[in-house]
């Protein structure tokens, strides 16, 4: 059953460099640190902090963005890392969470549904 769901656009040329320490968990800075064009970066930091607005939406709370961590797995999937799956049932209890994130020229638009 399905029991929370939200959704986040961001363009991403508001984005400015310096926000990642804001808005990035460390494993998330490892892989930023690794891109080396201004624009593969903002399209990162915005795809991910679309994601962790997605996220907030969904359970209708804050949470912290640092506490949030998403990793592609070897196809290109997002997905929550354990920590950060392991926090949100901590927190919020038992859910299953899905998510997608999605760039189109200027935008990083994110989905995230709860299933329990």
């Amino acid at each position: 059953m399905i029991k929370g769901i939200g959704i986040d656009i961001i363009e991403i040329n508001r984005i400015t460099l310096g926000i990642e320490r804001k808005v990035l968990s460390k494993k998330e800075l490892e892989l930023f640190e690794k891109f080396s064009g201004e624009n593969r970066k903002k399209e990162f930091i915005a795809g991910r902090f679309s994601v962790k607005e997605s996220l907030i939406k969904a359970f209708g709370t804050f949470i912290p963005y640092k506490e949030i961590t998403i990793l592609n797995d070897e196809k290109g999937k997002p997905y929550f890392d354990e920590e950060t799956i392991l926090y949100l049932k901590e927190k919020f209890g038992n859910y299953k969470v899905h998510l997608s994130i999605s760039h189109e020229r200027n935008y990083a638009v994110s989905l995230v549904v709860l299933e329990d």
